[in-house]
């Protein structure tokens, strides 16, 4: 085991100077706006990170742009292909956004962004995840829905929280084929082999990680599973027991 990877998963608490925002990902609701500007409280501009996107990164950076440029928030494409750490120098915080997990974090290592990402956020840089961006926070992306269509070997993420995320979670789908495994079910085999807590954020919630604390806000709840133990629903407005 890598031994980096060997320390996140020991970690117990989470740096109290880490400002970390996660959602599923999809459109931001009202509630998510609203958040997501204080959460932000007014640093200009934001580094977008496009690399999860198997399509047009143009085209994406480009929508979000649109869509959070109506919150009075600038955006400054992150292209991890070109010359990403002087654009990433100009940022106030970092955003990074959804698509293929396995592609984003393969293309991170690529560019060497890892290291320097978590380092500004070390430093006090706020961290905004979408969908795959949020399986990017945790110590691996060992729980994301996504396939490993770029063959990546190596799993550990940035680490800036203890536990893994498990984005656009369902307790249950009615479209499911008869006698599919749900998510509990592999999170439950996750944790056959991992103990660090899991967290399936459903639509429409978040996840707000500051000062040591993470709570759960939005018009959803998210669920805690962790080794041996039940799992546990917190609904939005409380805090995360970990």
């Amino acid at each position: 085991m890598d031994q980096k990877l060997g320390a996140w998963k020991k970690m117990k608490s989470i740096n109290k100077k880490f400002k970390v925002f996660l959602h599923s990902g999809g459109p931001l609701g009202e509630i998510a706006r609203k958040e997501l500007v204080k959460f932000l409280d007014g640093r200009n501009p934001v580094g977008f990170v496009s690399a999860a996107d198997l399509g047009d990164e143009k085209a994406y950076f480009s929508r979000i742009q649109k869509t959070l440029s109506r919150l009075g928030i600038a955006m400054i494409h992150i292209q991890w292909n070109q010359n990403p750490l002087k654009s990433l120098s100009k940022a106030q915080a970092i955003y990074v956004g959804g698509g293929n997990t396995y592609a984003l974090l393969w293309r991170l290592y690529r560019a060497n962004l890892l290291k320097p990402i978590r380092e500004c956020v070390q430093g006090g840089m706020p961290y905004i995840g979408s969908s795959a961006g949020s399986n990017l926070a945790g110590p691996t992306i060992l729980t994301t829905n996504d396939w490993n269509v770029v063959g990546l070997s190596r799993f550990e993420a940035l680490g800036l929280v203890p536990f893994n995320i498990n984005p656009h979670y369902r307790e249950t789908d009615l479209a499911m084929a008869p006698f599919s495994e749900t998510r509990d079910d592999r999170i439950y085999e996750y944790h056959a082999i991992n103990k660090n807590p899991v967290i399936g954020i459903e639509e429409g919630s978040m996840l707000v990680v500051e000062k040591g604390t993470v709570r759960v806000l939005g018009s959803s709840r998210a669920k805690l599973f962790r080794p041996e133990l039940k799992p546990v629903w917190v609904k939005s407005g409380k805090e995360i027991p970990l």
